[in-house]
């Protein structure tokens, strides 16, 4: 389930937030830290119609704790989290085996839920259910659905909202020099 929570300025959560960015960037950070390039597509299914966003995006992606991975997409206002694993082996697109980096149970942080891009109204929430992800020879591939939930903040943090449709997200970008 997704969590929401607003950003009341209040001192506990302030001190919460700065605990947690100062655990991030000191002990437990791995020497994985990495970002891409590419294009992402959202398909909205919505109870008002179909919706397609595209575009450019910018990805930051970094490892801790050896087996969380954390994704930034700052262009779409959305931070997720998923369970890493760094050596896999299996079948490349040459029928031949590679090995790569598996992604899986891909969901937002728990900071904010992420939210659907303004164009297609306000107050719409995407509700993570399934992902997972996949580095191979420095490229980077997304893929996951979930429910369109609509409702302010404070409700999504009440569980409460309205399932007002369902989403497809992909994304697929080449690794990049980091400057």
């Amino acid at each position: 389930m997704t969590y929401a929570r607003k950003n009341s300025g209040s001192k506990p959560f302030i001190a919460g937030l700065l605990l947690t960015a100062t655990a991030l960037t000191g002990c437990g950070q791995d020497d994985i830290n990495r970002k891409y390039q590419g294009k992402y597509e959202l398909d909205l299914q919505l109870d008002t119609g179909a919706k397609v966003a595209e575009g450019d995006l910018d990805v930051g992606f970094n490892v801790y704790n050896d087996d969380e991975a954390i994704i930034s997409m700052n262009k779409l206002l959305c931070t997720l989290s998923a369970s890493y694993n760094g050596k896999v082996a299996g079948p490349g697109a040459d029928g031949g085996e590679v090995e790569y980096e598996l992604l899986r149970d891909v969901r937002p942080d728990q900071i904010l839920a992420c939210p659907v891009p303004a164009e297609f109204g306000e107050n719409l929430w995407l509700q993570f259910r399934l992902g997972t992800g996949r580095v191979e020879n420095k490229k980077l591939t997304i893929d996951y659905s979930g429910t369109v939930q609509r409702g302010t903040l404070e409700e999504l943090a009440a569980g409460g909202g309205t399932r007002v449709g369902a989403f497809g997200y992909t994304f697929q970008g080449n690794e990049v020099a980091l400057p």
